[in-house]
């Protein structure tokens, strides 16, 4: 139902447009399954151990939420720096429109002795995307490293500061304990979600582009709504300029004028 400047653009051409139609659907429906109860279930727990840790130990409550927003902040600032690499490896996907061209015009291309050429340029939009996967795999690694050793750090330092308000006598040894184990907990719901990070990310980014497809309005109206005039057959064209969207200047109709009667037929 769109316009046909929409297809006229190179972003939108029909291998482009299935590619996207053939890879956003199944990141998207990655994460809508037990994954996402699983990160569920992690914030869940995280939130019920901050408040256990609170009532317990505010102390240690305080030190460990901190790490836990310090580590949200960095995940945040990671998924957005994918996301722009994922947004930006979408525009230059050439790869999957050669694939699809190729396999529409096979024959052709066989019988014009072109398949070299042709899987030469395949095989070197191929290598951009490998490379564009390799600089998302370090930041992927990056965060992994970081959320899967985090448990390490809460105990590091919940226990540095259990030890200091133990010894000072601000709280028992009981409460204190009580508060360091509520916190290790959610740093445990933390690692276990973690690891689903770049599937959330890539689909978020997938159904981003998805809908952006989904529900662009043509430029030329809503086919469905509008006026219904009754069309009597006689056609008019009083100076009609025309030039497509990509070439701008440079025009295919300037000045254009005629007219074509009802019954006439006119090339």
């Amino acid at each position: 139902y769109q316009d046909a400047s929409y297809f006229d653009n190179p972003a939108h051409a029909p291998g482009k447009l299935i590619t996207r139609l053939a890879s956003d659907a199944p990141n998207i429906k990655a994460v809508v399954d037990a994954r996402m109860l699983q990160v569920i279930y992690a914030l869940s727990a995280i939130v019920a151990c901050i408040v256990i840790a609170f009532i317990y130990c505010w102390q240690v409550a305080i030190l460990g939420t901190s790490l836990i927003l310090l580590l949200a902040f960095v995940m945040i600032g990671l998924a957005y720096k994918i996301s722009v690499m994922n947004i930006e490896q979408i525009k230059n996907d050439e790869a999957g429109r050669i694939a699809i061209e190729i396999i529409e015009n096979v024959k052709t291309i066989q019988l014009l002795t072109r398949c070299d050429m042709f899987f030469d340029h395949y095989e070197t939009a191929s290598k951009q995307q490998k490379r564009s996967e390799l600089k998302k795999g370090m930041i992927e690694a990056i965060n992994y490293s970081i959320t899967q050793s985090f448990m390490y750090f809460m105990m590091c330092f919940t226990y540095a500061v259990g030890i200091r308000v133990i010894y000072q006598g601000d709280k028992s040894s009981d409460d204190t304990f009580k508060g360091i184990i509520a916190m290790m907990l959610g740093a445990v719901a933390v690692m276990n979600s973690a690891q689903y990070f770049p599937e959330f990310v890539k689909a978020k980014t997938a159904a981003g582009m998805l809908f952006n497809i989904i529900y662009r309005k043509p430029r030329t109206g809503d086919l469905m709504e509008g006026d219904r005039p009754e069309i009597r057959g006689n056609i008019l064209f009083e100076n009609v300029k025309f030039s497509y969207p990509q070439r701008p200047l440079q025009p295919i109709m300037k000045g254009l004028q005629w007219t074509a009667l009802r019954g006439q037929t006119v090339g």
